[in-house]
C-alpha cells in the first residue's frame, strides 16, 4: 500500500492524545471511499491508537518508519 498515490496528508507532530487520533477520525469522515490518507506524527501512542481504531473501523493501515521519531500511516478509506 506503500507505493499508491496519497490524496490527503494530515501532519499531528507535537499533537498527543485525544489530538492525532481523532483529527486522523475526522480527516478520514471528510474523504470519499477509496482515497488514501497519509498520517505523520512523534507521538509514540499513537503506533497504537491508530492502527486499534482503524481495525475497529476496518480500513487498511500501514506503519512506515516505526523506528524513527517521526513516523507516519498510509491509510486507506475502504467503506
Amino acid at each position: 500500500m506503500v507505493s499508491v498515490k496519497v490524496d490527503r496528508r494530515l501532519d499531528v507532530r507535537g499533537k498527543v492524545c485525544p489530538y492525532p487520533t481523532g483529527d486522523t477520525r475526522e480527516a478520514l469522515l471528510e474523504m470519499r471511499v477509496g482515497e488514501i490518507l497519509e498520517v505523520v506524527t512523534d507521538y509514540y501512542p499513537a503506533r497504537q491508537t491508530i492502527p486499534a481504531l482503524m481495525e475497529d473501523l476496518g480500513y487498511p493501515c500501514e506503519l512506515i518508519d516505526g523506528d524513527q521519531p517521526v513516523f507516519r500511516f498510509i491509510i486507506q478509506k475502504t467503506r
